[in-house]
């Protein structure tokens, strides 16, 4: 244990939901998005000139960063003075028409773009045709029959065509007034169309290819591909959902792969962004207070970067691995003003498990001696053939951290090694022996050499206990009750920020 220096540190385990700030979207853009939104603007300026309206979507699973581009895309453009809305489709779902409150969303976001004249026979339209699904206003339709002039104007289908054409001519005048640069106009954004209902998720993109098929007119959906077929199934049935998708998109662009923690510098920037989100929790400022905790950060962040440069965990998944990381560290801190070690290299992988593979996070805080399990997971996040020796050397200390801590030990036989560390020790001195039991070992440590074996055993917790960490000298009890006291800080209800 170790005492701060300074005033007792505070961390923040509700900061507040980042929204794009007008005149400069971009400045919370810790992993470099920006130029997903600049190739946007080169796809929608391309096929903007169509004769019939742009629907393109945005593919990405859930978590990948579609929402926080596609905000601050719409804030962008509208500070170069385009007309940009952006409609949340869920938010929305609740009511009967979809189309009604996409054309309120965009009345409202892109009035002042309208010019009075066309602004009011725009909504004289709007409660024309959205009014009971008819397309006629009943006021109107009460006044006519009132008067006796009821011929043609109760025919629902001729008054639905004609009020469908009124609003499409006012949408193409609002598309020339705004597109006077000769590139694109008006672009509309919906997001979050595949957490839908299926018949509210349908109907909209119907509509929208239909009804508001206007030239000049864009639309961008933020949606998850795969889960919108399921949701075209639920609808139409054994249908084939990649046709009719194929048919009301102009084109299909995909997030990247990682969303940004691929390539060359994946790793720098995971890194980076794992300290950003650490700052957004106080959590960076509150472990440079305790030597200890300074040092278990540090490792934190280098695992984390390590998992997020794989490629396969989400920018959003990392931001709930930090939360949990905070949480745990916010109740380290004693009524005495010290701290305990949180087990970085136990808390931390841990932390990803619980976020990537629950089922096996629970069975090792549950049934002891399930490492193994944990360690494959990990292995398969992390490619351990492009690391060099030192974080191999990293990982071999971690899993041995995983068989101590996750050992349960016998009734009144606190000494008693983990079954893991008796088989490695078996097949590194025993000289008879050609292979090596992978019983409690996990598949990464089946095939090393004894030499390997050795070296690793020299490296793995002590069994008394007692180690050396940034200066300090530790006893820590390695215990599976220690363990699960540590852990049971993840099962919490998350803020409202992170379930978004």
């Amino acid at each position: 244990m170790t005492t701060p220096a300074d005033d007792e540190p505070h961390i923040n385990l509700a900061p507040p939901a980042l929204k794009p700030v007008a005149g400069s979207p971009w400045g919370d853009d810790a992993l470099q998005r920006q130029g997903i939104a600049f190739k946007l603007n080169t796809h929608v300026a391309e096929l903007a000139h169509g004769e019939d309206s742009t629907t393109i979507a945005l593919d990405g699973g859930y978590g990948t960063g579609k929402t926080f581009v596609l905000e601050r895309w719409v804030q962008e453009l509208q500070d170069q003075g385009r007309v940009a809305v952006y409609y949340n489709a869920w938010e929305n779902d609740c009511d009967d028409d979809p189309l009604v409150s996409l054309l309120e969303t965009l009345a409202s976001d892109g009035k002042i773009k309208w010019g009075k004249a066309t602004w009011d026979a725009f909504n004289e339209a709007l409660d024309g045709f959205l009014h009971k699904h008819t397309g006629v206003s009943v006021q109107n339709v009460r006044k006519v029959v009132a008067d006796g002039q009821t011929v043609g104007l109760l025919d629902a289908a001729a008054a639905r065509r004609k009020s469908r054409q009124t609003l499409k001519d006012l949408l193409a005048k609002l598309v020339e007034t705004t597109s006077d640069n000769g590139d694109f106009g008006v672009v509309v954004v919906i997001d979050e169309l595949d957490r839908c209902r299926p018949t509210f998720a349908t109907e909209l993109l119907e509509r929208v290819k239909h009804v508001l098929n206007v030239p000049g007119l864009v639309f961008m959906f933020g949606v998850n591909i795969i889960a919108l077929r399921e949701t075209v199934k639920a609808v139409y049935g054994d249908i084939d959902a990649h046709q009719y998708l194929l048919r009301m998109f102009t084109r299909t662009l995909h997030m990247p792969p990682g969303v940004a923690f691929h390539g060359r510098e994946g790793e720098d920037r995971a890194a980076s962004y794992v300290e950003y989100l650490a700052d957004r929790h106080g959590l960076r400022a509150f472990c440079e207070r305790f030597p200890l905790l300074k040092s278990e950060f540090s490792s934190s962040v280098i695992f984390l970067s390590l998992v997020a440069s794989g490629g396969q965990v989400t920018p959003r998944e990392m931001e709930r691995i930090v939360w949990l990381l905070a949480k745990v560290a916010s109740t380290s801190l004693q009524p005495d003003r010290t701290v305990h070690s949180m087990l970085p290299l136990v808390l931390t992988p841990l932390a990803v498990v619980r976020i990537r593979a629950p089922d096996v996070y629970y069975r090792a805080v549950s049934i002891p001696d399930q490492a193994p399990a944990v360690i494959d997971y990990l292995s398969e996040l992390v490619d351990e053939s492009k690391l060099g020796e030192e974080y191999r050397m990293g990982l071999d200390k971690l899993e041995m951290t995983m068989y101590r801590v996750c050992h349960q030990h016998p009734p009144g036989k606190r000494n008693v090694p983990p079954p893991a560390y008796v088989s490695l020790g078996e097949y590194a001195q025993e000289e008879g022996l050609s292979t090596l039991d992978g019983q409690h070992l996990s598949r990464r440590l089946t095939h090393i050499d004894k030499e390997r074996a050795r070296a690793i055993l020299k490296g793995a917790p002590p069994e008394d206990g007692i180690s050396e960490e940034a200066g300090i000298r530790l006893h820590r009890v390695w215990t599976f009750a220690t363990l699960q006291r540590i852990t049971s800080c993840f099962d919490v209800v998350w803020p409202g920020e992170l379930t978004r």
